[in-house]
């Protein structure tokens, strides 16, 4: 089987890789010391955005480089951490600045001191880089001997108010719930890859002739077969990646996840193979499950928050997801009969994606940027 093979050979490449580069910045409070603490560990790709860090011109940036401008990035970096308690602004004192290596990435941490003890509820607000890549955001944890708290900051909500002695394990199933819905929403390459199953669902082959499939129940049930499938199938290895079971590299994992919207794509164009969708949702369902691991991966977590997390985020691609299929259904059924369907849904979109598609695959091969999502 064509599909089957692809999938075997994509998932063993990936597994003789490491993992990569990071988008994942870290937040760490702990309230219990004599004086309340806060890290930032951040990764360096974008402060040559702001700072001249390449000194000798040689086009590479070295750690020397990073700790020459130690004072400019430290003046960069904190004012876009706030942390406020009590209604009161908390003056940070840096402490401690290391470079240290994370997947691949150099990553820069400040240990800062807190002019405020944090006893109730805070507000963190954070907001470095978001303005050149709204693919960052920052994890944020509160440390002390009991809890470590997970908490999402992004471009879309970049700011937290955390109870300090009253926090839930709700709390952060809720918390990544709605990561996951939003993670479905602004991830094209999953929406894409979902929208090419889902636009052939309403009609069949025969004789390799489009024949438009009257019956809504055949549709729902074929439509629900391919859902479930997909869910399944990147429900594991989202679990297997985030529990450390499986380690593989995201860079190679998000060029697979490029390579299967293209196939599906074309196999709407050419009809490379009449293996049942369901079965092709279930088989590349497993490398997009890794690329929705991403999000969950790099946390320091007890098992239990990891659960409510896991959970919580898988649940909110569900419904991200959920959403997307209910209004894709009545649009595709309604026109299956028309040329509207064929020429502008069936071939126009789907030649449109292969397009995209192949262009992600080549942006993520050779680190380039051609599209703007």
């Amino acid at each position: 089987m064509i599909v089957m093979k692809i999938i075997i050979y994509i998932l063993l490449m990936v597994n003789f890789l490491n993992a990569d580069i990071l988008k994942e910045n870290y937040i760490t409070i702990n309230p219990n010391k004599p004086a309340s603490t806060v890290s930032l560990d951040f990764e360096s790709d974008n402060l040559d955005q702001y700072i001249v860090l390449d000194t000798n011109e040689n086009g590479l940036i070295s750690w020397k480089e990073l700790r020459a401008k130690k004072d400019e990035i430290i003046e960069l970096v904190l004012p876009h951490l706030k942390v406020v308690s009590g209604g009161k602004l908390c003056t940070k004192e840096v402490k401690d600045f290391n470079i240290h290596r994370r997947a691949h990435q150099s990553y820069i941490t400040l240990q800062m001191k807190l002019s405020c003890k944090l006893e109730d509820k805070i507000d963190i607000h954070y907001d470095l880089f978001f303005d050149v890549d709204r693919s960052q955001k920052a994890f944020v944890q509160i440390k002390d001997k009991n809890h470590s708290q997970p908490m999402v900051i992004s471009p879309r909500k970049r700011q937290l108010t955390i109870n300090i002695k009253n926090r839930f394990a709700f709390e952060t199933f809720v918390n990544f719930l709605v990561e996951g819905i939003w993670h479905i929403w602004i991830g094209f390459d999953h929406i894409l890859f979902l929208l090419m199953l889902l636009v052939p669902s309403v009609i069949y082959f025969k004789n390799r002739e489009i024949i438009p499939q009257n019956s809504l129940k055949k549709v729902i049930i074929t439509i629900l077969k391919i859902v479930t499938a997909f869910t399944i199938a990147h429900s594991i290895t989202l679990a297997l990646s985030v529990l450390d079971v499986v380690d593989v590299n995201s860079r190679y994992i998000e060029i697979a996840i490029a390579l299967s919207v293209l196939f599906t794509a074309l196999n709407n164009l050419f009809l490379f193979t009449q293996t049942k969708t369901w079965i092709i949702a279930f088989l590349f369902g497993l490398i997009h499950g890794f690329g929705f691991a991403n999000v969950l991966k790099e946390m320091t977590l007890k098992s239990s928050e990891l659960t409510g997390s896991l959970l919580g985020f898988n649940l909110g691609v569900e419904i991200g997801q959920l959403a997307i299929v209910l209004v894709v259904i009545p649009i595709i059924f309604l026109t299956r009969n028309t040329k509207f369907y064929r020429y502008f849904i069936l071939y126009g979109f789907s030649a449109i994606t292969a397009v995209i598609s192949l262009l992600w695959a080549y942006e993520r091969y050779f680190n380039l940027s051609i599209l703007p999502f």
